[in-house]
């Protein structure tokens, strides 16, 4: 038996497996007496479904203490995720109706579905067709709506709707409609939900796409948002002189204004990292959040490089592109994402999360608060009674503390987003940018894990101690070789076949991967890309 330094004579190290508990498959005795929690109006099907959320340390799971002790937690490095403390939010335009009512239903629909909704009644829905209502319900569930009108007709229309659970928190969800504020003389329709703490020490969860939003697009009402329609389907882009100007936008920023763009990259003729059951499912959880464009084949990619300066995904990486700026991010296999499914859960975050983020240009819950109050006090101002005075000041008062707590809970997200960066230091992209551009997306993963697999080659030989060996082994085990390695491979086997061509295919190889030729007297050579050293 030995015994751990620093812990104590008490404390002794055995070669005996632990196991990491599983919680609970029972509710504790305290909980007699509690109803199952209601399926939040912010889920997505796959919650509907039961889907899990993947967890951070697998339980049940037994690892003996003498094997990496210190080093294995079950998990790879993670960037800080700060969008359980962000309301989700986005807008996109919609076909433009005059049908106030078509909205309404579309409400009523949405929170009829819901499991445990008790705001809605025979009695309730009669109070729905006036311009501003209220309806509370003994549980605590709240529907709010607002209409503002002026002259030429209703402005906006818009909800908020507010379900409380078991678990002290109350599900939030602001839905607002506004005319004629997108291209075309298109509506505009804005949507937001929270996880808010109702109590004391409640757990908050994020807040994911509400089912209003599938409910629209399968209805009809997505718009055009410039190049794309608003829609939970990809666009499968075809090779060909259009196809290529669609993607080239994609690539700049310039396809569409109101969602960001998930573009897939082919490693071959229609192959991706994903099957197209997996496309279309991306699309489908996406719809009304991000665009998502596919690329044809192997050979579409590198006409897009010549056409963006190698500024598009290709090799299979998947680019998330952002109105003005372009692709601002990349996702492919390496030591963060191991597979498909990891990587279809990365993009479906960043996609919600950057969406979240942008500039918003439709009207939240408050701002339409705002306005129908301003409104409403200038054209009643010589009929209002001091009592109906006093009500909407306060009114005005409850909508401006309103606004007040997001700005307050924006400042804390802001706050806590520049503290803790330390796991971010080691971030792909962060990586990137301190040691180099890359010949293809995961060069630098792809060449870690080729030096520790050489170094554990060599171990004996130079005396390499057991823990940097145990890390290394691991580091080869779950790193996997980037798939742009491969194709980059089979270009390199397809150029060198015939002796006769050699030089101009390597060449044009070299050059479509950031190398330049340059003459030497008489002879040619390929310069590596910066300041990096060519291919050895």
């Amino acid at each position: 038996m030995q015994y751990i330094k620093g812990l104590g004579r008490n404390t002794a190290r055995t070669t005996r497996p632990f196991r990491v508990a599983e919680p609970p498959r029972t509710l504790p005795k305290e909980s007699k007496g509690l109803r199952p929690a209601p399926i939040p109006p912010c889920n997505t099907d796959a919650t509907r479904d039961r889907g899990d959320v993947r967890r951070v340390f697998p339980a049940g799971g037994a690892y003996p203490l003498g094997q990496l002790l210190p080093f294995w937690v079950g998990r790879r490095p993670q960037i800080l995720d700060f969008s359980h403390m962000l309301p989700f939010s986005t807008e996109f335009p919609v076909i433009s109706s005059d049908n106030r009512a078509a909205f309404v239903a579309e409400v009523v629909a949405w929170i009829r579905g819901m499991q445990h909704q008790t705001v809605l009644s025979k009695d309730s829905e009669a109070e729905l067709d006036g311009a501003n209502v209220h309806v509370r319900s003994n549980t605590g569930e709240e529907l709010r709506m607002r209409e503002l009108r002026t002259d030429d007709g209703w402005t906006a229309i818009g909800i908020r709707h507010d379900l409380p659970d078991d678990f002290g928190r109350v599900w939030r969800t602001e839905c607002v409609l506004k005319r004629d504020a997108a291209e075309g003389g298109q509506d505009l329709v804005r949507l937001r939900t929270q996880c808010i703490a109702a109590t004391p020490g409640a757990r908050l969860d994020i807040p994911r796409k509400p089912y209003l939003i599938k409910a629209l697009l399968k209805n009809g009402w997505g718009g055009r948002d410039q190049q794309f329609n608003v829609t939970d389907r990809p666009v499968w882009i075809e090779n060909n002189d259009a196809g290529l100007a669609s993607a080239k936008s994609v690539t700049l920023g310039e396809a569409a204004k109101w969602l960001p763009t998930v573009y897939v990259s082919a490693t071959g003729v229609s192959s991706w990292l994903f099957s197209r059951q997996e496309i279309e499912k991306l699309a489908y959880d996406r719809g009304g959040i991000a665009h998502v464009v596919v690329e044809p084949d192997r050979a579409f990619s590198f006409e897009l490089r010549d056409e963006t300066g190698a500024a598009n995904a290709y090799g299979g990486t998947v680019g998330l592109s952002v109105p003005g700026q372009g692709i601002v991010r990349r996702y492919y296999l390496g030591w963060q994402i191991e597979d498909g499914k990891e990587l279809a859960a990365a993009i479906v975050a960043a996609a919600s999360s950057l969406r979240s983020q942008m500039p918003a240009f439709g009207w939240d819950w408050t701002e339409l608060q705002e306005q129908a109050l301003r409104v409403q006090r200038e054209r009643e101002k010589d009929s209002l009674t001091e009592a109906e005075w006093n009500q909407l000041h306060q009114e005005q008062v409850d909508n401006l503390q309103d606004r007040i707590r997001e700005l307050e809970q924006q400042l804390s997200v802001s706050s806590a987003t520049s503290v803790g960066t330390d796991e971010a230091e080691f971030s792909t992209d962060n990586l990137v940018k301190r040691v180099g551009p890359e010949i293809y997306s995961g060069e630098i993963s792809d060449r870690l894990r080729f030096a520790a697999k050489t170094t554990l080659s060599v171990a004996e030989q130079i005396g390499l101690d057991a823990r940097s060996k145990a890390i290394l082994q691991r580091i080869v085990e779950r790193l996997p070789a980037s798939p742009a390695l491969a194709e980059l491979s089979k270009d390199l086997e397809r150029a060198t076949k015939d002796r006769k061509r050699v030089a101009s295919e390597l060449t044009s190889l070299l050059a479509r991967h950031g190398y330049s030729e340059k003459s030497d007297n008489k002879h040619m050579r390929n310069v590596g890309i910066r300041t990096l050293a060519s291919l050895a």
